[in-house]
């Protein structure tokens, strides 16, 4: 359930503080860190999954009325963002979205999209991947076969949830306005982000 999935990313991300300060006074190695961080988590999730269960038998009976609760979409295909390539080396991309223009550039097994945590729909997202899909399609993980649309839009999608979570001013904010759908990337959740980012800062702090 998308809910759930939501839950433990923001008790994650809550936790990035802690993590962040992997060599802090309290001597605590970064990887206990991060398995205190997950097994939060899943605690979390484990509880609001029996919460969630409960919840939704009582809203069954008090929608089974309601002719519609589905969230409006912008979008009905591919066609309807009207993507083009604006550069002679078909790698620069513009597309529409909610009356706005986003930037597309597009690399060898990769797509880079500006400002992507501006579009927030997850049907929506979908749509533009198969648009940018069409297009140029990016390799999978394995490097024989290619992305999905979806799996390409559940990485847009956490780095939407890390951007509205994120305090101002935070580095891995600004980087995660922008997101790249590239292969490495793929079925990679908030968590392996999280992950990654800790390598990256654990390395440079090894440098000095």
């Amino acid at each position: 359930m998308r809910l759930l999935k939501i839950i433990a990313e923001a008790v994650l991300l809550t936790t990035l503080a802690v993590l962040t300060a992997g060599c802090s006074d309290n001597n605590v190695p970064v990887n206990e860190m991060v398995q205190t961080a997950y097994t939060t988590v899943t605690a979390t999730v484990t509880s609001a999954s029996v919460t969630t269960e409960t919840a939704t038998v009582h809203t069954e009976v008090a929608t089974s009325d309601v002719t519609s609760t589905e969230a409006y979409h912008l979008l009905r295909s591919p066609e309807d963002i009207f993507i083009h390539c604006t550069d002679e080396e078909a790698q620069k991309y513009e597309f529409v979205y909610d009356s706005m223009v986003f930037s597309a550039l597009y690399e060898p097994d990769n797509w880079h999209i500006k400002d992507s945590y501006l579009i927030d729909d997850y049907d929506d997202i979908v749509i533009i991947c198969q648009a940018l899909t069409a297009v140029h399609k990016v390799h999978s993980a394995d490097m024989q076969s290619y992305r999905t649309a979806e799996d390409m839009a559940n990485e847009w999608y956490q780095h939407n949830i890390a951007y509205s979570l994120l305090p101002e001013g935070s580095s891995w904010k600004n980087s995660a306005r922008d997101v790249d759908l590239d292969a490495n990337d793929q079925n990679k959740n908030l968590f392996d982000f999280v992950l990654d980012k800790l390598d990256i800062n654990v390395t440079k702090q090894e440098q000095y």
